[in-house]
């Protein structure tokens, strides 16, 4: 056997082996390096507003109607489309309680003859009212009124924060939800029965 030929052949194997051993290394380093890349998955539960929904309805000598189109269930990012109609002729003023638990006031004393039907928005207005998430039930208080009249004034003031639009009266009352439905139970028990009627809409965002 040629002792030069054995000698080169071990030290070919010697490489060999050395290279393979360098190369599991390598796979050893990356895969540790990419598991210490991956980002952890953080679950975060977001908490829904839970709004205690109250219905307010009531009046004696004329009523109030109102319903949503199609129908009382509404997409999110879908148009929000009402109808409204008062058995006299009557001013009519719209609160809302959303699904995130706020209140506004989404028309003012709007005039309307007997038994005519009002779209809202109001289309002289050009308003598009667009429903927002979350999901869950809302509610449209359809308040009519022989005269107007602020039919939630407490004589404390205060109560609008801001203007959402000009042309129908929208604005964002700082009340909570609770204080909101005090504000109507004072007005029923301060205002005559025969000068107002009221009618509760409850409506149900959704999403597909």
């Amino acid at each position: 056997m040629n002792y030069n030929k054995v000698q080169r052949s071990w030290e070919v194997l010697a490489a060999s082996v050395k290279s393979i051993h360098v190369l599991l290394i390598g796979v050893i380093v990356s895969v540790a390096m990419l598991a210490a890349c991956q980002t952890e998955v953080v679950e975060v539960h977001v908490e829904v507003p839970n709004c205690q929904l109250q219905n307010f309805d009531g009046g004696r000598s004329f009523v109030v109607e109102a319903w949503g189109l199609p129908d009382e269930m509404f997409d999110i990012g879908e148009p929000l489309q009402l109808q409204m109609r008062a058995s006299a002729a009557a001013h009519i003023s719209v609160y809302y309680v959303s699904s995130s638990c706020k209140v506004i006031r989404l028309l003012n004393n709007h005039p309307v003859k007997a038994t005519e039907i009002v779209d809202f928005p109001i289309q002289a207005s050009g308003l598009v009212m667009t429903v927002k998430p979350p999901v869950g039930e809302e509610a449209f208080y359809f308040i009519a009124t022989r005269e107007p009249l602020d039919f939630l004034a407490s004589g404390t003031g205060g109560d609008i924060m801001g203007n959402i639009g000009d042309t129908t009266g929208i604005a964002s009352l700082d009340l909570s939800v609770d204080q909101f439905y005090r504000r109507l139970q004072d007005a029923k028990g301060r205002i005559n029965p025969d000068d107002w009627s009221a009618r509760t809409l409850r409506t149900q965002v959704i999403a597909h």
